[in-house]
């Protein structure tokens, strides 16, 4: 009775183990001959989210992976290749083996501010995002152009703090004048000016005081808009006064006339200087 008994467990045992075995060495082949690669099917990379970033440049900034094992790959180096796009801002990379290997990448893109030229008359050549990255219009024909324009150097960069500092001011200037903010020219750093709808404003550093010295352009828009078709623009830059330059072009009639104005507009607003520009 106890060599049966020791011959029973034996066999339970034996057939343990190849059973053991059998499913050991079906799910390795399984595992080897499963399509777990892509195999250049792109169709099989799904992209949500993108409205600028076209389908076939998140394809391209994928390039390779599509020959790998999905189990291979790293969604975070497929992740920051996408955020190396000027226009993505973020991007999530998830990875699915059944029913058939594919990718879904979710994309967050950057959100425009501003868009930007090298100088008033030229075309638009990139769009600023609130990030501060520039997104080229060449690369992304379909990214949405801003109406307000930034003119700088070729070398301008933003940061996020500053595109948030300049967002401030522009809103700052539209509420006190009610006119839309169209254009800030950084060319020259030292001497920035604003075209704020039919004024143009010089701002001259933008400083931690310039939020100051925007505050007196109320006070100086009584005094403006009786003459403002004469003015070349109103100077922000000083702390004492605030200059307003007159058009020197003007016909001399249109001279005399503003000079007989002159004494109005210094009479009836506190702290404004006016300097007509001599003949």
């Amino acid at each position: 009775m106890r060599k049966a008994t020791r011959r029973a467990r034996t066999r339970r045992q034996m057939l343990r183990f190849l059973l053991l075995m059998v499913l050991f060495f079906s799910g390795a082949a399984c595992f080897t001959h499963l399509p777990w690669a892509m195999h250049g099917q792109e169709s099989q990379i799904e992209v949500k989210g993108n409205h600028v970033v076209t389908t076939a440049q998140v394809v391209k900034a994928l390039k390779g992976s599509t020959d790998v094992a999905v189990y291979k790959l790293d969604p975070q180096v497929l992740q920051s290749r996408l955020t190396s796009l000027k226009a993505v801002r973020h991007a999530f990379v998830r990875r699915y083996a059944l029913p058939q290997p594919r990718l879904i990448v979710d994309i967050l893109e950057e959100y425009p501010w501003a868009s930007y030229a090298r100088a008033p008359g030229e075309p638009i050549q990139a769009v600023i995002a609130q990030s501060g990255r520039f997104i080229p219009v060449s690369e992304f024909p379909n990214v949405d152009r801003p109406h307000m324009i930034i003119y700088g150097q070729p070398t301008l960069k933003l940061t996020q703090k500053q595109v948030v500092q300049w967002a401030s001011w522009a809103n700052y200037i539209a509420g006190q004048t009610g006119r839309t903010v169209d254009a800030i020219d950084m060319r020259q750093p030292f001497d920035v000016r604003v075209a704020n709808g039919d004024l143009t404003l010089k701002l001259g550093i933008p400083d931690a005081s310039l939020t100051r010295r925007l505050g007196r352009l109320v006070s100086v828009l009584p005094a403006v808009e009786p003459i403002k078709e004469k003015l070349e623009y109103i100077d922000l830059g000083l702390d004492n006064s605030v200059p307003l330059k007159v058009n020197k072009n003007l016909p001399p009639e249109k001279l005399r006339e503003l000079a007989a104005q002159k004494q109005k507009v210094a009479v009836g607003v506190n702290g404004v200087e006016t300097k007509p520009e001599p003949n």
